[in-house]
């Protein structure tokens, strides 16, 4: 969730300031009473009611690091994840993930499909991963099923 700008912060302070009671000023401005609450004792002792920095550690990839990525990946379009990140390590002293750089490579737009001699991509099918470690069985309503027993049509008792 973004943080309610300034212009935001000094009205509320301003309407409460009026003599408005809080619970108004909440509904008008659509904030919680405990926001009207801690906007006002701030501007009351004197505190800046300007967002202060999110929490979190800072990127390990700095500007610089990425633009290295994107120039790394435009000259050597085929390398592996633990080739760009020796290359960044190597290059900008950046000590990172195969993880990382990863999401650095999807942020940027690239994928990692790969390129096969005659410069297509080489697609494998989705079923070609589940197809061999599946089996289907017809039943005798003729409806395919998975892996499960085959049921024998209402009525027969009976189980193939």
């Amino acid at each position: 969730m973004n943080a309610y700008s300034l212009d935001l912060r000094k009205k509320i302070v301003e309407a409460r300031q009026r003599g408005t009671p809080t619970s108004e000023v909440a509904r008008t401005f659509g904030v919680g009473v405990s926001t009207v609450k801690r906007y006002a004792a701030a501007a009351r002792e004197g505190r800046s009611l300007a967002p202060k920095k999110r929490p979190g550690s800072k990127p390990k990839m700095d500007e610089a690091a990425v633009r290295l990525l994107e120039a790394d990946l435009r000259e050597r379009p085929t390398a592996t994840l633990p080739q760009r990140r020796e290359f960044l390590g190597r290059v900008a002293g950046v000590g990172v993930s195969e993880s990382t750089i990863s999401r650095a490579l999807k942020r940027l737009g690239w994928s990692r499909k790969k390129i096969d001699g005659s410069g297509r991509a080489r697609r494998v099918p989705a079923w070609t991963r589940w197809a061999p470690t599946f089996r289907f069985r017809r039943c005798t309503h003729g409806r395919p099923r998975g892996n499960g027993p085959t049921v024998a049509p209402r009525g027969t008792g009976a189980r193939t």
